[in-house]
């Protein structure tokens, strides 16, 4: 049965996407390409689209998912140049798919959404937004919100290292304009920023004071170019290119056990161990040094990173491991606990970003004037990380529980964009002005996601940005891409409240 596009009396939602970032652009293009609607808005804080693909510029950025699977399944890029792309290359593809479906036309570049407020008696979403160029401030009232903001947007910046004087910035801040040619740099962090960034700086500056907090399982980046034949049969063989993206996609699928548990899923996760391992062994000789590179958690709790030049670049005689931790910092010195001084002549934190802050503080108010960050707190209530009771007419992407630790997010964003679009059909069709998911829906299906994630390697006692401050896992999908999917295939309107069009 197709979807239905337009009310009864011919006319269409307005809808406001915050972000255009993958989530807010695939809100867009679906919008576009499945119910025909363009009464669309989207805002965007920065001058220009691709969310994290625009912030993170920093040396070596690149994507850790096959650039096969990170690609909008209704647009499939036929040149990536390599396997693993970097930064340039993927903002490249947004860029090149906004413009084909026009979407340039419909973003508010440099926009803040200052508040958002859901109107009982209206109906409707009042949207305050601000211009950052001029500071003019405007209203707009929308049926419905896709929020897609990413979860990974506010860079963490400890207030300890506030006291340094020499030039200093966030690696999703990169200040292209200072050269690091043959400077004394400091780089604190040691997640996946930071162990891309440091093999392609190494070579450039005189020392690299490299603090540690937690060091990383790593396996083999196995990246290589696509030649022009590889590009020839993507383009031009019938399904080849839908095979090779099938074959990744369910090759990243199955490594979803590594996360388990369960005793029957032990060897993958032995197994994924023993590579790292050997991987570590291989590339690290110095004793001393592999022994500070060595996690002492369990395989997965904390994010798996894919490089293979890494360990080389950390064994380089001018760079130096420090575990211990950051005492003091004043003027360009920094002191360890354990009494050592470093004085660098620039600081590149690598420290994150504060993924559990989700929704800013007097930011968003649902129903009955709900402050949804209060109401929320540490603890986020949503259905399949969606929408939640507070919200009517909301919907999150890549929201609560919704993130990936095995495969390609924009699969998620798909999927819920989609369920989305199957919910405002399924409104359009019966004449509805709002639907709420009901309360009992959400406490059923957060019920069985904290029992479910019980059994999973991201619920144990080592610390990482999948957890909040009480040990309970927000950031996390506990299954598969498939099983998600299969839950949201059909839009379920027995567990939400509508309300009739007046």
């Amino acid at each position: 049965m197709g979807l239905t596009k337009t009310y009864k009396d011919g006319t269409k939602p307005t809808v406001a996407i915050i972000g255009a970032g993958f989530s807010g652009m695939c809100a867009a293009i679906r919008l576009q390409t499945q119910l025909n609607l363009e009464t669309y808005q989207v805002f965007e804080l920065e001058p220009d689209l691709g969310g994290t693909w625009w912030s993170n510029t920093y040396p070596g950025a690149a994507c850790d998912v096959a650039s096969i699977n990170y690609q909008f399944s209704f647009e499939p890029n036929y040149e990536w140049s390599q396997r693993y792309a970097n930064q340039a290359e993927i903002w490249a593809y947004m860029r090149r798919v906004a413009k084909k479906y026009n979407l340039y036309e419909k973003i508010r570049f440099r926009t803040e959404v200052t508040r958002i407020e859901w109107n009982n008696s209206r109906q409707k979403w009042i949207v305050d937004y601000m211009d950052l160029s001029t500071g003019e401030r405007s209203v707009m009232e929308a049926d419905i919100v896709f929020s897609g903001a990413g979860p990974l947007r506010i860079p963490f910046i400890p207030k300890q290292f506030d006291d340094f004087e020499g030039p200093k910035w966030h690696t999703a801040q990169w200040n292209h304009s200072i050269d690091l040619t043959n400077k004394r740099v400091a780089i604190v962090g040691s997640g996946a920023s930071a162990i891309q960034v440091v093999p392609s700086i190494v070579d450039k500056v005189k020392t690299l004071e490299y603090y540690q907090r937690t060091p990383s399982y790593i396996i083999p980046r196995r990246n290589g170019p696509y030649s022009s034949l590889w590009k020839f049969l993507f383009r031009y063989i019938p399904f080849f290119h839908f095979i090779y993206f099938k074959l990744n996609y369910y090759g990243s699928e199955l490594t979803i056990n590594i996360f388990s548990n369960k005793l029957i899923h032990r060897l993958p996760r032995l197994f994924t161990t023993f590579l790292s391992w050997g991987f570590r062994m291989w590339q690290v000789r110095d004793k001393n040094l592999r022994e500070k590179l060595t996690p002492k958690y369990e395989m997965g709790c904390r994010r798996i990173v894919v490089a293979s030049n890494y360990f080389p670049a950390v064994c380089k005689k001018n760079v130096n491991v420090h575990t211990e931790a950051i005492q003091t910092v004043k003027g360009n010195t920094l002191t360890l606990k354990d009494g050592s001084v470093q004085e660098v002549d620039a600081l590149v934190l690598a420290t994150g970003f504060k993924a559990q802050e989700m929704i800013p503080p007097k930011y968003l108010f649902g129903k009955n004037g709900v402050d949804l960050e209060k109401r929320w707190g540490k603890n986020p209530s949503t259905y399949y990380g969606i929408t939640s009771p507070e919200t009517p007419n909301m919907f999150f992407l890549l929201g609560p529980n919704t993130g990936l630790g095995h495969n390609s997010v924009l699969f998620m964003i798909e999927t819920q964009v989609d369920y989305a679009i199957k919910a405002m059909s399924y409104m359009m069709a019966n004449n509805l002005s709002a639907i709420e998911v009901t309360p009992k829906a959400c406490q059923e299906f957060m019920t069985e996601l904290d029992k479910r994630m019980q059994a999973k390697v991201w619920s144990s006692t080592c610390q990482s940005w999948y957890q909040n401050s009480e040990g309970r896992v927000t950031a996390l999908w506990w299954g598969s891409c498939g099983q998600y999917w299969w839950r949201l295939r059909k839009f379920h309107p027995h567990n939400f409240v509508a309300s009739k069009r007046i």
